[in-house]
């Protein structure tokens, strides 16, 4: 008669041995992918004297300090830039922020060139509608000039009627007086427009300056009416 339960209790120690062999396989495979998967890349740092070091690991104090990623044939898989200095941080900020001023201005300057190209096909329909403006506010300060001599005869003849009053020993009247007061206010209110005029005709052609300029970029023409235009303003301005 067999006995079984010596077979048993030999078979039943063998699979457990075989469970702890398998067990210790696993661990020993796992701890393998492991070092494997650790191992997988290389840092490359320069030391604080300035000598590269290659090593598994990379140590804290030089993260900021910038670094390679490499494989493990040696080949750079990643470039980690130093750490930027509070003053390279602020030399960024500022680029970045005149860049954004740059853009906005182009945007302005697009907008700007597209209504000048709608309102103008030509740089020399801009000079016409300046030669015009200039026309009309040299038309307007004639006006003024001549109300000016007209204020200025008035005055003279009331002065001549208040010389006459006097030399016939009668004294000047109050509203005599009155008259000479308001014809010089008057005068003085219109310098002050014909002023205002020449101030009015500085500032259209100095607007009209930039557009014609700009016109001449943007349509590739030049504004050849525009010197003769320019002259005859000028001579107005001019004493």
């Amino acid at each position: 008669m067999v006995n079984t339960s010596h077979y048993f209790r030999q078979s039943h120690g063998s699979c457990k041995w075989r469970i702890i062999l398998n067990r210790a396989l696993c661990l020993m495979v796992l701890s393998t992918l492991s070092l494997t998967s650790f191992a997988s890349q290389l840092y490359r740092y320069k030391n604080d004297n300035g000598v590269l070091v290659l090593t598994q690991t990379l140590p804290a104090e030089y993260v900021d300090k910038g670094y390679d990623i490499l494989n493990l044939k040696g080949r750079v898989i990643k470039s980690i830039p130093p750490a930027l200095t509070p003053e390279e941080i602020q030399a960024r900020d500022a680029a970045l922020e005149a860049e954004r001023l740059k853009q906005i201005a182009k945007q302005r300057q697009d907008l700007i060139d597209e209504e000048l190209k709608q309102l103008f096909s030509h740089p020399n329909d801009a000079v016409r509608v300046l030669s015009r403006r200039v026309q009309d506010i040299q038309g307007v300060i004639e006006v003024k000039r001549s109300k000016i001599k007209s204020l200025e005869n008035q005055i003279l003849e009331e002065e001549a009627h208040a010389a006459e009053r006097q030399r016939k020993g009668l004294g000047i009247t109050e509203d005599s007086l009155q008259t000479l007061e308001t014809l010089k206010k008057d005068i003085n209110v219109t310098q002050t427009d014909i002023k205002n005029l020449y101030g009015e005709l500085d500032k259209v052609l100095k607007e009209f300056d930039i557009k014609i300029k700009r016109l001449e970029i943007i349509t590739g023409h030049p504004a050849s009416d525009y010197p003769s235009v320019l002259k005859q303003a000028t001579e107005l301005i001019a004493p």
